[in-house]
């Protein structure tokens, strides 16, 4: 009697995972959450379709990717709770540069790194020398009234942003009167900088200057505007013209927060103890230890749980 192909596929599969338990590099089944969560980010900032991200992962079925993300209505199933590792591994190494070149994505991105690039002076004719791209396309990008752009036409612009923004075009040797009238134009239209999208310049959610944090050390709202001022900070520059000798106010809460954040970014650790240098993160606060220590013990709190909860 022929053995059926499904039943050899099925012996196959079994004697390899035999092979890894042996080796000791079965996996298994993993925690669906974070390749779920993945597959929802490609959707949301790419506007990535179930079909096109599974065929980038691969070839997994556009349906697969579906019930993993919403579940199969049709038959009353949720999504699942774990995935094969895999399939989670596959999926977790798609970018949007996987996708197909010719694949139509969310342009959003793409048209604030024109704009940003024309804050700082560039002209759209230097990206289309050196994207290459068609100069009436990239200025209706630029404008915001393309619906899509290919995953090759974002790429290749997203190439020129990163080696161009920072840069002086006076000193690539564009023109003065380029760019004073590309920058005169990016004023009067409202466009923004680089510096206010962060690293979420291509997230369609995302507003400016909210990921990007007030630019006085010891504050941890987000700024408003080119200055990397917190609205707080921007009301005391408009009132006083400086913020030379500013001492901020700070509540316990607000004081505890900004601890919180110094501990989870750059904590300052005594290289003797290895412990958190409580004169080190009060001098960085803006206060000293003791004054510090007040505060902790107000809000009943110390440095150990203040770091456990960073």
């Amino acid at each position: 009697m022929t053995v059926s192909a499904v039943v050899l596929a099925h012996r196959r599969a079994m004697s390899e995972r035999r092979k890894k338990i042996q080796l000791g590099t079965w996996r298994g089944l993993v925690d669906a959450t974070e390749a779920r969560e993945h597959v929802k980010q490609l959707r949301r900032v790419w506007h990535a379709s179930y079909a096109a991200i599974g065929d980038a992962a691969g070839g997994i079925r556009g349906g697969t990717l579906r019930h993993l993300v919403e579940g199969t209505t049709s038959r009353d199933l949720p999504p699942p709770a774990r995935i094969t590792a895999d399939v989670s591994d596959a999926i977790l190494t798609v970018t949007v540069d996987d996708l197909a070149d010719i694949y139509r994505i969310n342009p959003i991105g793409a048209t604030r790194r024109l704009r940003a690039l024309a804050v700082e002076g560039w002209p759209l004719s230097e990206v289309v020398k050196r994207a290459p791209a068609q100069l009436a396309g990239l200025k209706k990008l630029r404008a915001g009234t393309k619906p899509q752009i290919t995953v090759d036409l974002n790429r290749r612009i997203r190439v020129v942003y990163e080696d161009l923004i920072g840069t002086d075009p006076l000193a690539a040797g564009i023109r003065r009167s380029a760019v004073t009238d590309i920058r005169n134009q990016a004023r009067k239209d409202g466009w923004l900088p680089s510096a206010a999208w962060a690293d979420a310049i291509d997230d369609p959610e995302v507003k400016p200057w909210e990921v990007v944090r007030c630019s006085v050390p010891s504050c941890i709202h987000g700024s408003k505007d080119e200055r990397l001022l917190c609205s707080n900070h921007l009301d005391r520059l408009r009132e006083r013209g400086t913020l030379e000798g500013l001492r901020a106010k700070r509540n316990s809460e607000v004081l505890i927060e900004n601890a919180r954040f110094i501990l989870a970014t750059d904590p300052p650790i005594d290289p003797e103890t290895e412990e958190i240098d409580g004169d080190l993160l009060a001098e960085r606060l803006g206060m000293t230890w003791d004054a510090l220590e007040k505060a902790l013990e107000r809000a009943k709190i110390n440095l150990v749980t203040l770091r456990e909860t960073a």
